[in-house]
């Protein structure tokens, strides 16, 4: 059996957010993305940013989701879970990263691994399965590649799990 290889920076976890206060930083598409998919959690978010998508618009009129329209501040990290840090503002992502670690609030700051307590990895649902990949923080593009490549054989791997092919080898 082979060793994973050591050490690992992130440990490969899933969380039960469901019902847990989460904080997203941000407005833009990148944001209603991780928005998008913490409501398929069943967390309840609220999003602090000036402006939003209009995405994530229909999510606050629908009642999906909470909206501060403003910037983010210390104070917002009150009372939450974990937070998301999805702005194009260098700043205020490490800011964010700051105030969330003083409040002992797990933080993720996208595509800024150094920053972040956690990492989402790339993720895709088949049928009862879900597969997430990730390479530790060091390559998402290789995370993302490898899940579309799985994603496209997945049918294959199927048919030979479920014995109507010989092997897959």
């Amino acid at each position: 059996m082979e060793e994973p290889r050591l050490p690992l920076k992130y440990f490969p976890f899933a969380v039960d957010l469901k019902g847990q206060k989460v904080l997203v930083v941000g407005g833009g598409k990148v944001a209603e993305r991780k928005v998008l998919s913490l409501l398929q959690a069943e967390a309840c978010v609220q999003v602090v940013s000036p402006q939003i998508t209009e995405g994530l618009m229909d999510l606050v009129v629908k009642f999906k989701i909470k909206w501060k329209q403003k910037e983010v501040d210390r104070n917002d990290m009150k009372n939450i879970r974990l937070t998301i840090a999805a702005t194009n503002n260098k700043i205020i992502n490490e800011k964010v990263s700051m105030w969330a670690k003083d409040e002992n609030v797990w933080v993720n700051v996208v595509d800024k691994p150094a920053l972040s307590d956690f990492i989402s990895p790339a993720v895709f649902f088949a049928g009862e399965g879900i597969v997430a990949v990730y390479s530790d923080g060091k390559d998402p593009v290789l995370s993302r590649d490898l899940k579309n490549f799985i994603k496209e054989k997945w049918n294959e791997f199927l048919s030979y799990r479920d014995g109507s092919q010989d092997s897959i080898l």
